[in-house]
């Protein structure tokens, strides 16, 4: 609904208008009237209206020191400015104030009519763009924040970007949950239509401003980044605990659902988050019916030692992400199998947990490097949990070889297409960066350029290159900022901004790293 107010110091006029029209009609309602400007801003200072229908003569205070008080206070408002003919001089004024029209008195119900008409149209446009320019910035600080916590994003991208992370940089300490959803038991049946809880849990934490939440790219887990936190002998902050329980508590008294929770150890700073991040990470993942409490630290040591899967090695994981980014079914599948070989005997629950983990995993990078996901695909989403209702080792094996070869399948038939354009793309792309790095240019920018997905993009300069986009383009940029070192007597700060770094401290920094000097200790060497 459009909220109006009229001011006019004639009771006729503002009844007049109240009763003239049906303002519902116009999707408007009149929420006020006032016979001056003073008690209609005292009215705004507490109450938003999209639309004022003002008089310019008014005594205490007119129409124009209205508008330019409410400009002053910046309160946003649409204004319509009734006036006479002797009036002229002070509609000028309004006008470069900012009107949308103005009506001579008596007012002409049907030009009011076509200017509350226009306004409606102009209100819900911005009103639209509003709520879209709002869920694009959601968007954006979502894959920010989830980005900066499994560690995918540089120190570079971070300070770039933390007016849209919104997080304060200087806390004292941070720790990293992550929340799991599960039907409350193995034997409820789940609507198809039924999904974890996640929105609703995420409006519950709309106002504990020092929880960040955002989900992966799945939509299955939800991160938490709690800001703020203590360094407590237990490892256990009581906060932390209070806002896990109460969250848990609210999902199972509102959904058909059972939240299951896993917290990283503290991270000192920015930089320590991932870390955070990776132990909560490997809890979740063998987090279910069994498990003997909802929320689990990965600072209980001892506990957590007999409840993660001894025989599956870090190293695995890795593995498996990597021959997947490389198109090895065969490589992948023999990772799986030898997973399963050692993990024969653990019990059944650690078998489920086990297989859950890696189709997760793979499914995610699935995700992650799709442009354009298969609704077929897709539909694996409804099923990545349905190992905890197997109940044999060989079933939960060929279900999870199953899954895997599906994904495959897909992949295989997504990248036909691409391989051969691919080919002759990146030959492009590496002459642009080399052509554009000083520029300020990303990931994203460069896949719009050469109409590709960014990630997918990531993934093929990896191949070519061997190393990350960022990575590429720092060693671009300071291959050529040693060629201007020597070459040149440029300051170090004027080499840092020639080869497209804005921050001469952070170029210090990655050039020490680099070359193991400082840019000046660099230049002495070359002149001995």
């Amino acid at each position: 609904m459009i909220d109006v107010i009229i001011v006019d110091d004639e009771p006729l006029i503002r009844d007049g208008l109240v009763k003239l029209f049906s303002w519902k009609d116009y999707q408007m309602q009149v929420s006020a009237v006032f016979p001056n400007g003073s008690l209609a801003l005292e009215y705004l200072e507490k109450h938003a209206a999209d639309i004022i229908i003002t008089d310019i003569k008014m005594p205490v205070m007119n129409g124009i020191e209205l508008m330019q008080e409410c400009q002053r206070r910046n309160l946003p408002a649409k204004f319509i400015v009734l006036s006479g003919y002797s009036d002229f001089e002070y509609v000028k004024t309004a006008a470069r104030l900012g009107i949308e029209n103005y009506l001579l008195k008596p007012v002409d119900t049907q030009e009011m009519s076509q200017t509350l008409i226009q306004l409606k149209r102009k209100i819900e446009a911005q009103r639209q763009n509003k709520i879209l320019l709002e869920e694009g910035i959601r968007i954006l600080r979502n894959n920010l924040l989830y980005r900066m916590m499994i560690g995918e994003i540089s120190y570079e991208e971070i300070e770039e970007r933390r007016e849209y992370l919104s997080i304060p940089f200087d806390s004292c300490g941070y720790r990293v949950a992550i929340l799991k959803f599960l039907p409350q038991s193995p034997d409820t049946a789940l609507q198809k239509q039924q999904k974890p809880p996640i929105k609703s849990v995420l409006r519950h934490l709309e106002q504990k401003d020092y929880i960040h939440a955002v989900t992966d790219f799945g939509g299955r887990l939800l991160y938490l980044l709690f800001c703020g936190c203590r360094a407590v002998p237990s490892g256990k902050d009581e906060a932390v605990r209070a806002d896990l329980e109460h969250i848990v508590q609210y999902v199972l008294a509102t959904s058909p659902f059972h939240a299951f929770a896993a917290v990283g150890t503290l991270a000192e700073n920015i930089d320590t988050i991932p870390e955070s991040c990776a132990k909560a990470f490997a809890l979740i993942n063998t987090a279910g019916y069994n498990s003997p409490s909802s929320i689990r630290w990965a600072d209980d040591a001892v506990e957590n030692e007999a409840l993660l899967l001894p025989h599956i090695e870090f190293d695995q994981l890795i593995r498996l992400n990597e021959k997947f980014l490389y198109k090895k079914e065969e490589d992948v599948m023999a990772i799986v199998d030898d997973i399963f070989r050692t993990n024969r005997f653990i019990p059944l629950d650690g078998l489920q947990m086990l297989s859950s983990m890696i189709v997760s995993k793979i499914y995610s990078n699935s995700r992650a490097y799709g442009s354009d996901p298969d609704p077929e695909v897709l539909s694996l989403e409804n099923h990545l949990e349905d190992a905890y209702t197997l109940s044999d080792y060989d079933s939960i094996h060929c279900w999870t070889r199953d899954i895997i070869h599906k994904i495959f399948l897909y992949e295989e038939g997504k990248d036909s297409g691409k391989n051969q354009a691919g080919a002759t793309n990146i030959k492009k792309i590496l002459l642009y960066l080399n052509e554009n790095y000083t520029k300020d240019i990303n990931l994203k920018t460069i896949a719009e350029t050469f109409h590709l997905n960014a990630l997918y993009l990531g993934r093929i300069l990896k191949l070519e290159t061997g190393c990350t986009f960022t990575e590429y383009m720092n060693r671009l940029r300071l291959d050529k900022a040693i060629d201007l070192l020597i070459h040149t007597d440029l300051s170090a700060k004027q080499v840092s901004e020639q080869v497209g770094y804005s921050n001469d401290k952070y170029f210090n920094t990655l050039f020490k790293k680099y070359t193991d000097m400082t840019p000046g200790e660099y230049r002495k060497k070359e002149d001995l």
